[in-house]
């Protein structure tokens, strides 16, 4: 897990208009306010005035001036003047070329950014060249690359009312998503092996009678043809290039004796359900991460745009005793807190 100076913070939303827009908008007020020089870029698009899918108005991204952004060029278009243009970068967005900007004045911005991963470096790489002290990186739900230690220094997770119409079932949906994020790293150095020659290979890699093997696949679903290789109970562990779902947790916990213990490169590769993961452990498996996320802080919004709301007191009570101890604020009430305890946090490494 990175513990160096945090250049670039994911501000990552566990459902969609949980209130992902509005924390980050206020974290870009906050840094501006205390004289960092801030970077924006999204993975996808945001900034619509309406949701394509509830058909409901969406809140703007408001940029502070002098604040870079990274953004297709043709959205920079709609409000010229108060643009800077300061380089066209070689990716492209859905919406066209991605180009860096500075916002002369406050304004507000549509952001439309690159989507592979290495883009995604890339991009906060020229932003950071051009004098951004942090960047800033909007993700959205269904877009978890923006919380890859591969890709960010830190994260904020934002969860908000309208993810259950009850708090119970909120916090229930909340406290899997930050279980499955705050997995530890790996250990031990034999499993973390593996996990390495996974992640540059590209392949499973296996740990049997203390030995690495890598194995000629890249998912365990692709290995029907040998399912009897994971349920035999002859492996000790197992490393993933990819992603981990329910059905791959079943069939290792399928096996004839102890399931291995299983590594993931990172948080944003478990696709796991809290329910799936305690039968594996019940089984005596183990599931770790070869990085796992700084999780700076989680955002609780009690609002929902459906219409109804939760007691705020009680809703970031209940929240923080599930993330403890990563620091929990109102999205809504506790802006001017939210950066201050980020940077706290962050400081405190």
């Amino acid at each position: 897990m990175n513990k160096g100076p945090v250049r670039s913070l994911a501000v990552i939303g566990l459902a969609k208009n949980v209130g992902k827009t509005t924390v980050l908008c206020g974290l870009a007020e906050r840094e501006a306010a205390v004289g960092r020089s801030l970077g924006i870029l999204s993975i996808g698009v945001d900034g619509e005035e309406w949701d394509v899918w509830s058909l409901k108005p969406k809140p703007v991204v408001m940029i502070p001036p002098g604040c870079l952004v990274a953004t297709a060029a043709s959205l920079l278009d709609e409000r010229g003047g108060d643009w800077e243009l300061v380089e066209s970068t070689p990716f492209y967005s859905p919406l066209g070329r991605v180009t860096l900007a500075r916002a002369r004045r406050r304004t507000r911005i549509k952001l439309a950014g690159v989507t592979r991963t290495e883009e995604v470096r890339e991009v906060i790489a020229r932003l950071l060249a051009q004098g951004a002290e942090r960047v800033l990186v909007d993700g959205a739900y269904d877009r978890r690359a923006a919380a890859s230690p591969w890709v960010t220094d830190a994260a904020v997770c934002v969860a908000g009312a309208v993810m259950a119409h009850s708090l119970d079932g909120v916090m229930e949906k909340m406290e899997e998503a930050i279980r499955l994020i705050t997995l530890p790293e790996a250990k031990d150095p034999l499993l973390r092996s593996a996990a390495e020659a996974a992640r540059v290979g590209g392949r499973v890699v296996g740990i049997r009678k203390g030995r690495l093997e890598t194995l000629p696949f890249t998912s365990l679903l692709l290995a029907d043809r040998v399912r009897s290789m994971w349920t035999a109970g002859e492996w000790e562990g197992l490393a993933l290039p990819g992603s981990l779902t329910d059905r791959g947790l079943e069939l290792l916990a399928s096996a004839a004796n102890r399931p291995p213990a299983v590594v993931l490169t990172d948080p944003t590769r478990s696709f796991v359900s809290l329910t799936a993961l305690r039968r594996f452990y019940r089984k005596g498996g183990t599931l770790s991460y070869l990085k796992g996320v700084r999780l700076a802080a989680v955002a609780v919004n009690p609002v929902s745009p459906d219409g109804y709301a939760f007691d705020p007191e009680e809703m970031k009570e209940r929240a923080a005793r599930i993330c403890a101890p990563v620091p929990v604020f109102d999205a809504i009430r506790d802006q001017a807190e939210v950066l201050d305890g980020i940077n706290q946090c962050l400081s405190g490494g």
